[in-house]
């Protein structure tokens, strides 16, 4: 799998589009719990510290080591650097 980002990680947050919050509202209302996200290709965890808001458990993963060394960090977030599909899928409410 080919890591395009960790070049620029640093800056990566920087140029990133924020979602605006009616997008996760309109997803939230389409779910059956809120015990536990997964938020595949985290990168700087931009999205899944938005889900930890609604989260029980957000699990956040990527392949890159140099994303995930930029994340803001909550007690209900587990990252790990991980390839898309090694977690399993039964055990999350929204990826």
């Amino acid at each position: 799998m080919k890591d395009y980002f960790s070049g620029h990680a640093e800056i990566y947050a920087t140029y990133r589009p924020v979602y605006p919050k009616a997008l996760y509202q309109y997803i939230y209302t389409h779910l059956n719990g809120n015990e536990r996200a997964w938020d595949c290709a985290t990168g700087n965890g931009q999205v899944a510290s938005e889900l930890a808001k609604h989260f029980q458990k957000v699990y956040a993963t990527d392949i890159s080591e140099k994303q995930l060394a930029q994340v803001a960090h909550a007690n209900n977030i587990f990252y790990s650097v991980s390839k898309a599909g090694l977690l399993l899928l039964q055990i999350v409410n929204l990826i």
